[in-house]
């Protein structure tokens, strides 16, 4: 878990030690506090794929206790899809996706979520070539060991 330098200010030493037990094993890649993304330091605990997929969802606000809309595997693993309520009484579509096949991380599985891409023509989800939502840049990514 990326721990949040406004948290230690907020509660103190305490606080930052109580922000950082509720995943400590996760290696998180979170929003910062100018909403940028970074990362934090690779943990050397074994963290399963499950703890990091609820990491992934509470980075992003999907309360773990929530039931998926859809999911769908394929060979890079799972997918799980959300609507979350939104400001003025809309709703916004989530997409967590376990990434097994990453070129871009080989050998590292991870988890990544975010809000979906949607084609601002015909308002339909975008798609990847492998059937699966496109998620922005600015996704959500949680490490686990394979």
């Amino acid at each position: 878990l990326v721990h949040n330098p406004g948290w230690g200010d907020l509660f103190g030493a305490v606080g930052g030690a109580i922000a950082n037990s509720f995943a400590p094993d996760c290696e998180a890649r979170s929003k910062g506090s100018s909403g940028k993304k970074y990362s934090s330091t690779k943990q050397t605990v074994n963290v399963t794929s499950r703890a990091a997929r609820r990491e992934a969802n509470r980075q992003e606000g999907i309360p773990t206790s929530q039931q998926p809309d859809s999911q769908s595997k394929n060979a890079s693993g799972y997918e799980y899809r959300y609507t979350l309520p939104a400001p003025l009484g809309t709703t916004k579509t989530k997409s967590v996706q376990d990434q097994t096949l990453d070129i871009s991380h080989l050998g590292q599985g991870h988890w990544e979520a975010g809000e979906v891409k949607i084609n601002k023509v015909n308002g339909k989800i975008e798609m990847n070539k492998y059937g699966r939502p496109k998620l922005p840049n600015s996704k959500t990514k949680v490490d686990y060991d394979n």
